[in-house]
């Protein structure tokens, strides 16, 4: 049997690890929706590195933030080595105890979609929720596929390509969790107390974005994270041509398809939910044109590789460290 796509969805996660701890605690029974994850998690925070093919990346801690989410949740996240010598029966062991794991892969080997196979891998997070008696293939819940247009999918994988995707060791600055499945415990009690190693986040919303705009002023790693990114792509840029031109169509993805605006718009309905002020709401809006409009602008920069639009990506980035730093001095209280 071949790995293959047995559902397609519309609706997808917005990164596909906090989508896929929320698909984990939905079979534990107690869901927890991916927005919350970011929320509990500190998710809304970006710092800044090289992927893992060596190109600049401006991303949220995803690992450290999926756990702390979950943890936050009142879960315990569990890790387990893989096994690659027996995984099948590792693998079937893990499912009757937790019923679904998540593992990092290598997307080279993920053969049920034509995006994985046509396009340079880069490290994923999938759910594994199923394996066959014969342990010949493996039931998989993909959160998000980034194709043309985004969805997410129920696939039947061989096990052989799961093991190839997940012993096949790829990193980055910001990821560097694979040979591993992950697992997760609910330790809320049935009279609402909680047991084991997760703790209960009970403070009000607002709250919650306030220490993430306090982590903000507080950590270099995230306050320093535009400049930080500006210049590893002033340096991509300033490279072979070959180089600089995938480093624009990678600005372009993490602006606009897979990190930045993805995860304001997320910030939005969360500020929404938390009665954010007219002044905040504004300045989170003026913060998402600017990144469009660096996508917009990155996309050109690809196409043309003009000095005067490389001129303007560099005004665009001051525009965007001063919106940023304004929309968590609002979120934090400080600026009227």
């Amino acid at each position: 049997m071949d790995s293959h796509i047995v559902e397609r969805y519309d609706d997808t996660a917005v990164n596909c690890l906090t989508g896929s701890y929320s698909i984990l605690a939905g079979i534990a029974g107690r869901p927890v929706e991916e927005q919350a994850v970011f929320e509990r998690g500190d998710g809304y925070l970006f710092q800044a590195g090289l992927d893992e093919s060596g190109y600049p990346e401006y991303i949220f801690p995803v690992e450290e933030a999926g756990a702390l989410g979950m943890t936050r949740s009142a879960f315990t996240v569990h890790k387990d080595p893989i096994d690659f010598q027996a995984p099948g029966a590792q693998l079937a062991a893990l499912l009757e105890r937790h019923r679904a794991v998540i593992v990092w892969v290598n997307t080279a080997h993920l053969n049920y979609a034509d995006v994985y196979r046509d396009n340079a891998p880069y490290l994923h997070a999938v759910v594994v929720d199923g394996i066959a008696d014969d342990h010949g293939h493996v039931e998989v819940h993909d959160s998000l596929v980034v194709d043309l247009k985004p969805f997410s999918c129920r696939a039947l994988v061989t096990l052989d390509d799961l093991v190839g995707a997940a012993s096949d060791r790829i990193r980055s600055e910001a990821h560097d969790a694979m040979g591993f499945f992950y697992a997760v415990s609910d330790d809320m009690t049935d009279d609402g107390t909680v047991s084991g190693a997760g703790s209960s986040d009970d403070r009000d919303l607002g709250g919650v974005l306030t220490r993430q705009a306090e982590r903000f002023f507080a950590e270099p790693r995230f306050r320093e994270a535009i400049r930080r990114y500006q210049a590893l792509c002033e340096e991509c840029f300033a490279g072979p041509e070959e180089r600089a031109t995938h480093g624009a169509r990678r600005l372009f993805h993490h602006a606009s398809v897979l990190y930045a605006v993805p995860s304001l718009k997320l910030l939005a309905r969360s500020l929404h939910a938390a009665g954010a002020s007219e002044h905040t709401l504004a300045l989170h809006d003026d913060t998402v044109r600017h990144w469009e409009a660096m996508g917009v602008l990155a996309l050109r920069y690809e196409a043309t590789s003009s000095p005067a639009v490389l001129k303007r990506i560099t005004q665009r980035f001051d525009q965007l460290d001063e919106a940023t730093v304004r929309l968590w001095e609002s979120v934090a209280g400080r600026s009227a």
